[in-house]
């Protein structure tokens, strides 16, 4: 019985490797990966150029790594939560994205059987693989944007969607201080509004009208990526200029998003898109002059960057909010049904008797 056990936790802890390791190979390796060798260069030469003041004189290399990684990122107690989460977001993303219930794939099949037969327009392929390709990239920012509000707005969503904002410095590595529940909920809204329009352009135009990828990853997606998305948790007062910073977000927008300040609480939720922001209502635009903000979650939390704030509370909390919400729901159904008994006395009394 023993042995039989023993192979048992051997094979899991085996499989567990493996998924380890191709999560590593994929995440650094695959052209396709926004977290990729080459991705990450390119956002890199981005800081730096944005870092780097304009002189003639070269910048010396202790300067240029003090930028990148400035030593709260590692004397801080935020500063190694950051960093802990962000390794561990790269070895088990992959086993968090495999408990997303809504599929794209799904939800487009869905979609096209709902719609009925293809219009099957004919639209050659440079016509349809960039109308595709924008499509869906505004799908995805969508979705996020759906995604941030909804973590925000529910009580449940933001117990765990807290852990991100409990930072209280911002570094290159924050954008993976995600709990684990808050990466399964955005993976299945994107299922929706990704698969939702997938389905669409393919009524539309046919299963032809695929978008520009590069190894399965819309262009546009990983673009955004590699030069906002990577670098909007850095310290930066980056505002992309009055013009572009209308529409794009950068690290001043979300540093913004982030603040303490309850000024600018819930806004700046896009992802690399200020569209939808604008849209309903959740943009604030940052100014040219680096504003002076406190970051983290005034909730009373004594170690907000431990194991327990970081995992475990989020689901102690969000089961206190299940129970509140169904006492509320049980009061509330009982008072209905004493005053629906009530209203069926009174009745009683003023209907006249038939005898």
């Amino acid at each position: 019985m023993n042995e039989l056990m023993d192979e048992r936790i051997t094979g899991i802890a085996q499989d567990i490797a493996v998924s380890m390791r191709g999560q590593l190979l994929g995440t650094f390796l695959a052209p396709g990966s926004s977290l990729s060798l080459g991705a990450l260069a390119l956002s890199l030469a981005v800081f730096v150029l944005l870092v780097v003041p304009r002189r003639r004189r070269p910048v010396r290399f202790a300067v240029l790594r003090r930028a990148l990684f400035p030593r709260r990122l590692l004397r801080s107690a935020s500063g190694r939560c950051d960093l802990v989460c962000f390794v561990g977001g790269l070895l088990f993303a992959g086993i968090a994205i495999g408990w997303a219930v809504v599929s794209a794939d799904r939800v487009g099949a869905g979609v096209t059987r709902l719609l009925g037969p293809s219009l099957r327009l004919a639209a050659p392929v440079w016509i349809s693989a960039p109308i595709a390709t924008v499509a869906l990239f505004l799908a995805y920012e969508f979705g996020y944007w759906l995604d941030h509000w909804l973590s925000h707005r529910v009580a449940f969503l933001w117990r765990f969607h807290k852990v991100h904002h409990q930072a209280e410095s911002l570094s290159l590595l924050t954008n993976g201080r995600v709990h684990p529940v808050d990466t399964i909920v955005f993976h299945n809204i994107l299922g929706l509004t990704m698969g939702t329009t997938g389905g669409l352009l393919a009524h539309i135009f046919g299963p032809e009208a695929t978008p520009l990828t590069l190894s399965g990853t819309n262009i546009l997606i990983l673009t955004a990526a590699v030069v906002l998305t990577h670098l909007q948790h850095s310290h930066l007062w980056w505002t992309l200029g009055p013009g572009w910073g209308r529409w794009l977000l950068g690290p001043a927008h979300h540093q913004i998003h982030h603040s303490a300040d309850p000024v600018h609480f819930n806004r700046n939720l896009g992802s690399s898109l200020a569209v939808f922001d604008r849209l309903f209502g959740t943009f604030h635009m940052a100014g040219e002059r680096p504003a002076t903000l406190r970051f983290g979650v005034d909730d009373g939390e004594r170690a907000p960057h431990g194991v327990r704030a970081a995992l475990v509370q989020p689901f102690i909390d969000a089961a206190r909010d299940i129970g509140a919400a169904a006492r509320r729901a049980g009061a509330f159904a009982t008072k209905r049904t004493g005053a629906t008994k009530r209203t069926g006395r009174s009745q009683d009394k003023a209907t006249p008797s038939a005898a």
